[in-house]
């Protein structure tokens, strides 16, 4: 029997991202999946009530919930936080947030303007590595330039092989929000040039070169290409960061310094296993809910991450980040 406490959750949105998500919070304690929406009904433990609702409205407003994982399609997001949070719920948005800076500027006021827990998921920031770069950046000292790369060959599901762009509509949030979570910096996008190579399976450009600046005049090189052949990264890129005494490596997600005596295993690559990154966010979450803290990403904060990503699309000639 479940316990009286427990942070009842729905997920909004059931695609592969969203049975992840069901899957997650089927394993948290402390936590009931009560509800779900869209998409393919959940196929997980059967002694639990669960109820589906093929619309997401109407999951909104017949669940008796605590909180909301949304992992609708893009252009839905703003809708959905703003019916969960008129029902009071706490919401936990997929990323990207929204897909243009409109509906930016309105999920920042409605997260301003409501005392309910708006946060957005940003699980790369829960990454093994990630912890381990932050333990080594205060040895390498001021840092005057980063380096990220990323190559993967294409993935078309989900509608992304119909979108402009679908590096900067899908996986840039990733790698500009690490930026500013690594270094503890904001950034500003100096010029970006887009790139469609010929035997992409892509409909629009899947190719991105970019120079960012950071607030201490540190430069940033981002090369990233969602049509790779060849060589590939991980989804979280390669990094070289390099400081007044030294150098990060990050290189198929395992881990050195150089303080300039050559390259010190700092950890060893270590992939993320049964989604361990959002059992993070999650419990995070869950906590920053009933008030015990505030690790989650605000919509404040990343509203700085998105709206680099506004800026590259900008440069090279998107309408939105959406794509449709």
């Amino acid at each position: 029997m479940e316990s009286e406490k427990s942070f009842r959750v729905a997920v909004l949105g059931m695609g592969r991202w969203g049975h992840a998500w069901a899957n997650v919070i089927d394993r948290a304690e402390g936590t009931s999946l009560l509800a779900t929406a869209g998409g393919r009904p959940w196929e997980g433990r059967d002694e639990r009530p669960l109820r589906h609702f093929p619309d997401y409205r109407d999951a909104i407003e017949a669940a008796d919930v605590d909180a909301v994982v949304v992992t609708l399609p893009v252009q839905l997001h703003l809708d959905a936080v703003r019916r969960a949070a008129a029902r009071g719920f706490h919401v936990l948005c997929e990323k990207p947030a929204v897909p243009s800076r409109r509906e930016l500027r309105e999920l920042e006021d409605l997260a301003e303007s409501t005392s309910i827990l708006i946060a957005i998921d940003q699980n790369y920031r829960q990454r093994p590595w990630v912890d381990a770069v932050r333990r080594s950046l205060p040895q390498i000292g001021r840092i005057a330039h980063v380096s990220i790369e990323f190559a993967q060959p294409e993935f078309l599901d989900g509608g992304r092989g119909d979108l402009a762009h679908p590096l900067i509509a899908d996986m840039a949030i990733h790698h500009v929000d690490l930026l500013r979570y690594l270094t503890g910096q904001d950034a500003r996008v100096v010029g970006a040039l887009s790139g469609r190579p010929m035997w992409t399976q892509y409909r629009g450009e899947p190719d991105l070169s970019a120079v960012l600046a950071l607030e201490n005049k540190g430069s940033v090189t981002y090369s990233g290409t969602w049509s790779a052949r060849g060589r590939t990264t991980p989804w979280d890129g390669d990094w070289l960061i390099r400081g007044e005494n030294g150098s990060i490596a990050v290189t198929g997600l395992e881990v050195t310094l150089d303080l300039g005596t050559g390259p010190q295993l700092v950890a060893p690559a270590q992939d993320v296993q049964n989604d361990s990154d959002l059992a993070r966010v999650l419990q995070q979450f869950r906590r920053a809910a009933v008030g015990d803290s505030a690790e989650n990403v605000s919509v404040a904060d990343n509203a700085r991450s998105l709206s680099l990503v506004f800026d590259l699309a900008d440069i090279v000639g998107l309408r939105d980040t959406s794509g449709l």
